[in-house]
């Protein structure tokens, strides 16, 4: 019997080819948008889950207070936090320190081969490790010894792209390494390159060395410096909100980040799996993911699929109008209605299959082709994994039975006298809100909220990347200096390097600061406070910068004057308007001769001579508050502005300097105009995505638009002959023909309307500073689904209007 249901089938999708492709092209590509989201998102949902013990391990957040106001919430937290918390509380079987080194300083790694040639690389993922790091996280050892736990002193592993680098395909077991602060380091092992489902990525782990001189009581006594990751290992009938409630106990043995009388901390326990997706601290370990971009994501999918499945529904059932006499025959000669169901499921399933095979080559062709234009990295292709095989049988099964059920009872409730006369005028299908017309209005909601959704995020996005940052990005080009001291040599040396540069008419400006705009400011201070008012305590950031930088990046000064050369020094002090906001001061030209005092036991004291107004970080968070000095160095970056856009001669302009006065250094640069535009690479691939499955949904909702146009021409195929004899015009034609569909855009629309509203605004809240919500997106999706149907509608309307009326007429 099956047999027979499949030979029918296979001869109903050959007879009607037009129909059958767009109805399993339309599948395919619902099946195939939500096949590549569900992998996305499966991956994504997969990091750091990889590791033994993953439900077990917890990342130690610290959110410090000032006067109980949030200040800040960091990923990292004090040195002795693990051995202290392991000490105390039997619930931690184990724990581990991480101080990622290359984001406190620029770091050269080197090695001096065997015939002393020095092998060197600027590392940006070199990390110190103390505790029993092998025993929490399941990194895979692949030669050195594979039972390690934790790290001897003086030694280091590398991971297997770092060693191939460094020594080629010799093993490196036994050879050393050095960096710009730690020498001769012997290497132990070498770990499998860190899979890409970890929120954390290294290069190297070096052995732990002390960073707390012992005139300040040693590493195990710094409870100030809250610049480390810590992870505990509970036990495995720990409650870790159990455990929580016992901290603040704990904060208060160790007086734990009280840095003056009004700061506060506070520990929470993260789990290791939620970090990528619900996880956005201070001094991430790297760039983490957005659980309500994935949760959109797959959002968007669904409807994408359930369009798909409704684009099929009403395609069988236009098609099941051209089936009425087999449908009587089958029934005059005794298949019941059972027979008849399971014979349009089977049909069904035929074109779910096929559809599903079309699928998968389309998202083998997406990944291949397309993929990184929107972020989506080759490890989130999962086609020979379980999970995506059961997924799409899941997917087949319900595209199946959703597609195939409500044709099939449709087209075996007709009646036997009626399918075999072909009149079908009275079939389930008049009524103006019956099933399938719901449907249809579904369909057009859908599209309507994505093609808004879709304006939406473009804006949001241009308002960002347009947004007046006060300062001079264009051809500005950064050198990292790896200076990790303010050796004189080194300053020298910088200072012949800026004059050099300066030299060069193209170059408009040269400039060094420890940190750069665009880049996370690491150092914070808690204790900014009035000379006159010493116990009201604010939170700034404190940088360095020569006195070069103002007129190199163009920043308007707002009040007062810039820092002049052997004039200005420690003593004086440059803050952005966030930072005298933060002060109290709203008025910039009232800040200046405002003398401030930080610390508490090497009190600083400086008087502000200046004020400016420009971006540190991107539209995507709030700015800095911002303390600016000229002491000297260390300076991390050099600054060059030149004039023109040849980008090539400028790099190579700088390179050739630099090579010559630091010959030990790697050049490693980068341009501020791609610092900033990478904070909005995710919204850039969001939007990209977004607007990829936003077409796929109209693709899919006119097919099914063009199969419904198609069953109305069908049922009205007499009444246009009638109206043609008697002198209808084309335009009433598609008047009369049509308006039902313009009525059911102007109900999606109405539907649509709050539906926009609700969830674009709640989206633009991710945002401290935000795009407007124009009445434009509102409208303009309305009207863009308006056209696309009326050239959708009039294409059937022109072409029956065309016909002879006296074969019109003939028609039933």
């Amino acid at each position: 019997m099956l047999t027979h249901y499949l030979k029918i089938a296979s001869r109903n999708l050959f007879r009607s080819r037009i129909f059958s492709s767009i109805n399993i092209i339309g599948l395919a590509v619902g099946m195939g948008g939500c096949l590549v989201i569900l992998q996305f998102a499966h991956f994504e949902m997969s990091y750091d889950r990889f590791h033994k013990n993953a439900d077990r391990i917890y990342r130690v957040r610290h959110d410090r207070y000032l006067d109980g106001e949030l200040q800040y919430q960091k990923a990292q937290a004090f040195i002795p936090t693990g051995q202290a918390m392991m000490d105390e509380f039997p619930e931690v079987t184990s724990y581990t320190t991480l101080f990622r080194i290359s984001s406190e300083y620029d770091i050269v790694v080197s090695h001096t081969a065997k015939d002393g040639e020095s092998i060197r690389f600027s590392e940006k993922d070199v990390y110190h490790v103390k505790g029993k790091f092998f025993e929490l996280f399941s990194f895979q050892i692949i030669e050195g010894n594979r039972d390690i736990e934790a790290l001897e002193p003086n030694t280091v592993m590398v991971s297997a792209s770092t060693a191939r680098r460094y020594f080629g395909e010799e093993s490196p077991i036994g050879k050393t390494l050095s960096h710009s602060l730690a020498e001769n380091y012997r290497i132990v092992g070498v770990f499998e390159d860190i899979p890409e489902n970890a929120h954390m990525k290294f290069d190297f782990l070096f052995a732990w060395q002390e960073v707390t001189s012992p005139d300040s009581g040693g590493d195990d006594a710094n409870w100030r410096w809250d610049g480390f990751y810590t992870y505990l290992l509970l036990a495995p009938e720990a409650d870790a909100a159990l455990l929580e409630g016992k901290f603040p106990a704990f904060i208060q043995k160790y007086n734990i980040g009280q840095v003056n009388k009004k700061a506060s901390s506070v520990f929470v326990l993260q789990p290791l799996t939620s970090i990528h997706l619900h996880s956005d601290l201070l001094g991430e370990a790297g760039q983490n993911g957005d659980a309500k971009t994935v949760y959109t994501l797959l959002g968007v999918a669904v409807f994408v699929l359930i369009i798909a499945w409704i684009n099929a529904i009403n395609l069988s059932t236009a098609r099941s109008l051209d089936r009425t006499k087999e449908i009587g025959v089958r029934k005059v000669i005794g298949s019941g209605k059972n027979e008849i169901i399971k014979q349009f499921l089977t049909e069904s399933l035929v074109s779910n299959f096929l559809a599903l095979v079309l699928a998968c080559i389309l998202v083998q062709l997406f990944y291949t082709y397309y993929a990184p234009y929107i972020g989506m990295s080759s490890s989130s292709y999962l086609m020979e994994a379980p999970f995506f095989w059961l997924a799409a049988l899941l997917m087949l099964l319900m595209g199946s039975f959703v597609s195939g059920l409500y044709p099939a009872f449709v087209i075996s409730s007709f009646k036997p006298v009626n399918a075999i006369k072909g009149n079908f005028s009275n079939a389930p299908t008049a009524p103006v809100f019956n099933i399938r017309n719901g449907l249809v209005v579904f369909q057009f909601v859908i599209s309507i909220f994505l093609i808004a959704a879709a304006l939406l995020v473009s804006k949001q996005l241009n308002f960002m990347k347009s947004g007046n940052l006060g300062l001079n990005l264009e051809s500005a080009l950064v050198v990292n200096t790896q200076v990790t001291s303010g050796d004189s040599l080194v300053s020298k040396n910088l200072s012949i390097f800026k004059e050099k540069m300066k030299g060069y008419a193209k170059v408009k400006g040269v400039t060094t600061s420890y940190d750069i705009p665009g880049k996370e400011y690491l150092t914070l201070m808690p204790n900014f406070r009035h000379s006159k008012n010493q116990e009201e305590f604010v939170s700034l950031h404190f940088t360095r910068i020569d006195p070069e930088f103002i007129p190199a990046f163009e920043i308007p000064l707002v009040a007062g004057r810039n820092f002049q050369e052997g004039l200005d020094g420690k003593f004086t002090m440059i803050m952005n308007v966030e930072g005298i906001k933060a002060l109290g001061i709203d008025d910039p030209e009232e800040a200046i001769g405002y003398e401030v005092v930080w610390g508490n036991v090497n009190i600083g004291k400086a008087e502000i001579v200046g004020v400016v107004d420009f971006r540190s970080t991107s539209f995507k968070q709030h700015n800095y508050p911002v303390a600016f000095t000229s002491t000297v160095l260390p300076h991390k970056y050099v600054s060059i502005s030149f004039n023109g856009n040849d980008i090539d001669e400028h790099i190579e302009l700088v390179r050739s300097n630099w090579e010559t006065v630091f010959p030990e250094v790697p050049f490693d640069y980068f341009f501020l105009d791609d610092l900033f535009n990478s904070h909005y690479q995710s919204e850039r691939h969001f939007g990209r995505l977004l607007i990829i499955f936003t077409l796929l949904a109209i693709m899919v909702a006119c097919s099914g638009l063009y199969a419904i146009a198609a069953l109305t021409m069908l049922q009205k195929t007499k009444e246009v002959g009638v109206r043609k004899i008697l002198g209808a015009s084309l335009g009433s034609l598609m008047l009369l023909l049509s308006k039902k569909f313009f009525l059911f855009i102007i109900l999606a629309g109405g539907l649509s309307l709050p539906i926009i509203h609700m969830l674009l605004r709640e989206w633009l809240k991710n945002y401290p500073y935000q795009t407007a919500l124009s009445w434009w997106i509102y409208l303009a999706p309305i009207l863009a689904i308006f056209m696309i149907s009326l050239l959708t509608i009039g294409h059937q309307v022109i072409r029956t209007s065309f016909i002879n009326p006296s074969k019109l007429l003939r028609y039933e």
